[in-house]
């Protein structure tokens, strides 16, 4: 299933090539339409997690309605945009989420994917809302992607996100996903955000997931108010010094071990580079001259670590977007944030994008699965 869903992806990919480049190239000189969006429908949620602060700061209230966000996604400023995620919070805790998504495929008239992150926490609204985007995607050719959150193997899960019975809840919904994709061939895994809490962990759930054939994404937590609100959390979720070593170290065996052109590899290598140069950037990322992130109350922002630009229910998006004050933050964003930034978010993209970093990626990581073979003794390696 996974092959599938990344031949449809790299095919899409290669029919816009051209344009990818010719808006690389443009965009090196003026402000360019954005391509990838991130829009996180609320902040309300169904979890607890101890390494994100979201569900603190969730206000249906504040959140923009259904007409809100049809205004403001009928702005230019979507014109181009390919790859659109949604997240939260939880996202399926919208009663409108299907509308949401459905009114993404009206406006976004160049839009080849969607993508949504949840809990799976609550599978009884969570897996028909997730099966009528599944439709709707398919009937429009778009590529639709799923990851749920699994922060551990029973118990674990369960005491990190402050669900009781969380871990069933949530496999559910996995098994519901599992099944639906024999119907639409849509992308689904899981998702794991690497801490000091889970990151000894790390290996049993790797372990969990291949038994249940489960795709898995690992990620290292990050410290972001404008996307997790979580800035006050690093003294007491970053693994420092031997663990940090230890994260480094398990990123590289999944570089390893798993296939040379799993996309997910490009984020390993970026966070391995990361711990071991001090947090000095080398990877490409779409949001520095082809994404933005739209928050729930209408916050138009960057990236997760620029400043609001200003806010789609008082303005047309293109208009915050182009306007002299939020081009000259973006440039400050590239100079003082960009450098140590270690988001992966849409990574992925920006390889498609940017071709030469990927090549040169795929030259290291090949060195490194090298490097693996050699460290695997002998009479291991004719077992």
């Amino acid at each position: 299933m996974a092959q599938v869903y990344a031949a449809k992806y790299l095919a899409k990919a290669a029919l816009s090539a051209p344009r990818d480049l010719a808006n690389a190239y443009v965009a090196q000189f003026k402000a360019i339409h954005p391509t990838v969006l991130i829009f996180h429908c609320t902040f309300v949620c169904d979890a607890r997690c101890e390494m994100c602060n979201n569900w603190k700061r969730g206000d249906r209230k504040a959140d923009m309605s259904l007409d809100d966000i049809d205004r403001a996604f009928s702005s230019s400023l979507w014109k181009n945009v390919e790859n659109a995620a949604i997240s939260g919070g939880e996202p399926t805790t919208r009663n409108d989420l299907v509308d949401i998504c459905r009114i993404m495929l009206d406006r976004f008239p160049r839009l080849r994917k969607i993508g949504i992150t949840t809990t799976g926490l609550t599978p009884h609204r969570a897996i028909p809302m997730l099966t009528q985007m599944a439709e709707l995607c398919h009937a429009r050719d778009v590529i639709y992607s799923v990851r749920l959150s699994i922060d551990g193997v029973g118990e674990l899960h369960d005491s990190i996100r402050h669900v009781r019975r969380g871990f069933e809840k949530a496999n559910k919904t996995i098994s519901a996903m599992k099944a639906l994709q024999a119907r639409f061939r849509f992308n689904f895994g899981i998702s794991s955000t690497l801490f000091t809490r889970n990151l000894d962990d790390a290996e049993n759930l790797l372990t969990w997931a291949k038994k249940e054939r489960l795709d898995i994404v690992f990620n290292m937590v990050r410290f972001t108010d404008p996307m997790l609100g979580n800035g006050d959390l690093k003294d007491t979720c970053k693994p420092i010094g031997p663990d940090e070593e230890h994260a480094r170290q398990f990123f590289l065996e999944r570089i390893r071990m798993d296939p040379l052109l799993d996309g997910q590899n490009y984020i390993y290598m970026h966070y391995a580079d990361m711990i071991a140069n001090g947090y000095h950037r080398l990877a490409p990322c779409p949001f520095q001259s082809q994404g933005v992130m739209l928050n729930p109350d209408g916050g138009l922002f960057f990236c997760e670590n620029s400043d609001v630009m200003g806010n789609v229910r008082d303005e047309d998006a293109a208009e915050i977007y182009f306007r002299t004050a939020s081009q000259d933050h973006r440039r400050w964003v590239r100079d003082h944030q960009c450098p140590t930034c270690l988001s992966p978010c849409q990574m992925n993209v920006a390889a498609i994008k940017q071709v030469v970093p990927y090549v040169k990626f795929l030259l290291r990581a090949s060195n490194e699965r090298r490097k693996g073979r050699d460290l695997v003794p002998a009479s291991a390696s004719s077992v």
